[in-house]
This record gives structure tokens, sequence and C-alpha cells, in this order.
């Protein structure tokens, strides 16, 4: 009778040596253990790379020639075998040492293990370098608590926290000065008590806040109420904070008090009206005489033309062309006048369009007078179609008139993008002018050419940057005596602001 060979059991020495082969090769950890009393007994392959030393250089060795010569002193290593000991594992970061005597900010476990009765006869231990990681959220750390002095600082804004209930929660020293309230007196308080009466009948303040819960900020201006009831103008932006999991944990606030500019826009605006009105007051009332001069002059000519010498009908036509000039300069005035009031008519504007129908115009104005003119792709825009091309007008007509009798005149009319903004110029090579003077450009009247060399009125880039200026963008030049002279706009990428 054959007895048949039972199957083998587990082979727990291969286990073993697998798990050993794997702690040995394991290059990101320090593994390795410590007899009863911390002496080294093992090292794998991630402690030479962590702590420098070859198996054979720190095998019974103490462990504590990992640590500083301060913790030593302190007795940290005795103390944490002593711990492990009594609760089993004990985990500890802190400055560690290498071979060479550098430092590294490390992780440790030590592990007790126990024979078959508990005795305690030796230590694992795992370390962990994690200077990397120590440095960021050190770096980290420093940066929140440089921007924490920032905002605790700033005095020109209120810049505060409130929680998700609309409470304050923090305060800093603009928020004092713009608001009246020292931190003791506000903080935990809604923070509604900065609203008006009407503000709070309407429900503006939670309205404000379910706002920027719905859209992540929003933005506000207004009045708004100091402690001692007195209002002032403000501009304010709520932002929502939202924590990794995207749940609300309060709001950031931040506060500017516009009082001043309030007030001066409104002087400014109102000004401005009685300028307006009083310029287009004067010049209606100067058409009727300037009309009744050259109808009289023109008259003179045709009836007594026979009367007067060569010399006295010369003066009669300078009086003729005068009258003519102050009523084409009374014209340009009333439209500048009339500029402030016009409502703008916002729609898409193709630029390119644009730019090569007034240049079409002017070259059949102009005749066969050999001027270059390259007009490149321009971004579409949005504004006011009539009042951009009286601003293309103004500035192509500038730069065909101001290369005019120009060996090789050449004018480009393009764009480039700078961020997110795009700029729009009209760039030519004639006679250019003095960058000392640029300020002089855009005045009404302002002419920086006599008019016996270029005719012009002196009121078309005025009327071009009040044009601009309506668009929300800005208009500026850059030039050189005989150099040449490019004009620059801007077009913001929204509608324009109303009037």
């Amino acid at each position: 009778m054959t007895t048949r060979e039972q199957p083998a059991g587990p082979r727990a020495p291969e286990t073993a040596d697998s798990f050993r082969l794997l702690v040995e090769t394991v290059r990101d950890y320090a593994i390795f253990m410590l007899d009863g009393s911390g002496r080294v007994l093992t090292w794998n392959a991630g402690a030479q790379r962590l702590k420098g030393y070859r198996s054979q250089e720190i095998i019974g060795k103490h462990f504590s020639c990992f640590y500083p010569a301060d913790a030593v002193e302190a007795g940290k290593p005795a103390r944490l075998l002593a711990l492990a000991a009594r609760e089993g594992r004990v985990e500890d970061e802190g400055w560690r040492v290498r071979q060479d005597g550098s430092r590294f900010w490390a992780d440790v476990i030590i592990t007790a293990l126990r024979d078959p009765d508990g005795s305690v006869i030796g230590f694992a231990k795992v370390t962990r370098d994690m200077t990397e990681r120590r440095r960021a959220e050190q770096a980290l750390h420093e940066s929140e608590e440089r921007f924490r002095l920032l905002v605790e600082s700033v005095k020109d804004y209120a810049i505060f926290m409130l929680d998700p209930a609309g409470r304050v929660a923090s305060w800093n020293a603009g928020a004092e000065t713009i608001k009246g309230y020292a931190a003791e007196e506000i903080l935990g308080q809604h923070f509604s008590v900065f609203y008006t009466p009407e503000d709070l009948a309407s429900g503006k303040p939670q309205a404000q806040l379910d706002a920027a819960v719905r859209e992540g900020r929003v933005e506000d201006e207004g009045w708004r109420l100091r402690k001692d009831g007195q209002r002032f103008w403000a501009d304010s932006v709520i932002t929502a904070l939202r924590d990794p999991a995207g749940t609300l944990v309060g709001f950031g606030k931040v506060t500017r008090d516009l009082t001043i500019r309030r007030r001066t826009e409104e002087q400014l605006s109102q000004s401005n009206s009685e300028l307006e009105r009083f310029s287009y007051s004067v010049s209606h009332d100067l058409r009727a005489p300037l009309r009744a001069i050259n109808g009289y002059a023109q008259a003179v000519l045709e009836d007594y033309a026979a009367a007067l010498d060569p010399e006295g009908q010369r003066f009669l036509a300078v009086i003729r062309d005068s009258a003519k000039r102050g009523g084409e300069l009374i014209d340009a005035l009333l439209n500048f006048s009339r500029l402030g009031r016009q409502t703008l008519a916002v729609e898409p504007v193709n630029l390119t369009e644009l730019a090569r129908a007034v240049v079409e115009e002017l070259r059949k104005a102009a005749g066969p007078d050999g001027t270059d003119t390259i007009v490149d792709p321009l971004p579409p825009a949005r504004g006011d179609r009539t009042l951009l091309r009286q601003v293309l007008a103004n500035l192509i007509g500038n730069a065909f008139k101001f290369t005019r009798g120009r060996p090789h005149p050449h004018i480009e009319i393009g764009a480039r993008r700078e961020g997110q903004a795009v700029v729009y110029f009209v760039r030519d090579n004639g006679v250019g002018f003095d960058m000392q003077y640029a300020d002089k450009l855009f005045g009404v009247f302002q002419r920086l050419h006599r008019a016996d060399e270029f005719e012009g009125t002196g009121v078309g880039l005025a009327l071009a940057q009040r044009i601009i200026q309506r668009h929300g963008g800005r208009i500026w030049a850059d030039g050189k005596v005989d150099g040449g002279a490019t004009f620059f706009f801007t077009l913001p990428a929204g509608p324009p602001a109303a009037p």
C-alpha cells in the first residue's frame, strides 16, 4: 500500500525572505530595527539614502547619533523609546542629523517589538524625510502671516471677513478708519449695520450675500453709514469664500470710501454741462454776424468790384475766407458740444471695413498723390458706428494731411493685443511733432502747425478723444519732428458705459 504525499503547508521562511527583501530595497523610507537598548540591528537602502551611513558604518551604534546635540542632552531618544515601550508606538516630527552633519526634518514612527511573553525585545523604526514639505508649509505660513499683516495695516480700504450668516468675523485698520468702529465694537455684529434705512427696507444686504453665493462675487456702489450715522459713498466688493470641498465658509468684503471722488465728479459734470450750454449758446449766436460779414463782402465784390483796385478785392477775399473759417470753427465747436449730450447707439462694429471706407474716400478727395496706405485686419469692437467712423476719419485724415508732399508717404492702420486689451493705431511717416507738446494735441483749438501750413480747425483730435472716452477707452500719441506720428486708442471688450 502506497502512502500519498500530503500537500506541503505554508512556506514561512520564503515569506520572511520576501518581506526582508522588500524592506531592504525600499529607498523612500528608512526602515530599520533597534535592539532593546536602542542600538541599530538592521539597515535598509532607504536608511542609507536618508541618513548617509552604510550598514557597516552604523550597525551596532546607538540611534541617538541621528539626533541633534540639544535633543540628546534633553534625553529625547531615551524618552521616545520609553514611550514606545509603554504605548506600543510613538510618532514624532523634528530635526535629525545625517552622517555629514546636515539636518533634515523627519517624521519618525517607533514601534515596540515583543516576544510571545510580551517582553520588549527591540523596536522597529520608520523615518521619512519631510524637509521639502516643511519648507512648503513654512513658506505658506510666512506668506499667510505677511498677508495678514498687510491686510491689518492697510488704512485706505476696509478689508474684513463675514461668517456665512453675514456677521463680522475680522476687522482691519482701514475698516476702523472708514466705518468708525473699533474691532471690539463690531466683531459679531451683522454687516447690515453699515447700510442705510432705505437699503435695509429693500433687503439689499441679504440680496448682496445671495448674489455673492450665486455668482462668486458682487460689486456695488452706494451710500453706507459710519458709526456716527454719517453717510459716505462706497464702492464695495463681496466675495464668497469656500473650502476645498466647495462649502461656503464666509465672505470677504472690501470697501473704499469714494465720497470725495463722487463730489468731484458731480462738480465736474455740472461744470461740463454749464460749459456745453455756454459753448452752444455762444456758437449759435455767432453764426448770424459771420453770415452777415460774408454776405456783405460777397455783395461788395459782386456790385462794386469795378470800383475796387486788386488790393481792395484781395482784402474782401480775406474777409470772406476769415468769415468762412469762423463758421467752420463754430460748426466744429457745436459738434464738440453736442457730443457730450448725444446717446451712444451701441452695436457690433467692423473696424476693418470702416477704416477701408475712410481711406477710399480720402484717396478720392486727394487724387493720385501716391500715398502708400495699408489697412491691417482690425479686431471688431462694440460702439457707436457713426462716432467711431468719425474717430477714424480724423486720425486717418490727419495722416493723409501731414504726409502730403513728403517723399514716399506711408500710412498704416493696425492693431495689437496687450493682454486682454486691443490697441488700435494709425501710423504715418509725415512731419510728426515734438513730444514736449503732446499734451496740447487733444485740446480744443490747439494746433502745433500754422493754419497756412496745414488746414484744419484744431477740434478734430479733441473730438476723437471725447468719443473714445465716451466709449470707455483712451487715446494717446507718439511722434518725432520729421519722424512721423502714431496715434493709439483702445476700446473696451464689453459695451461702453452709459453716459
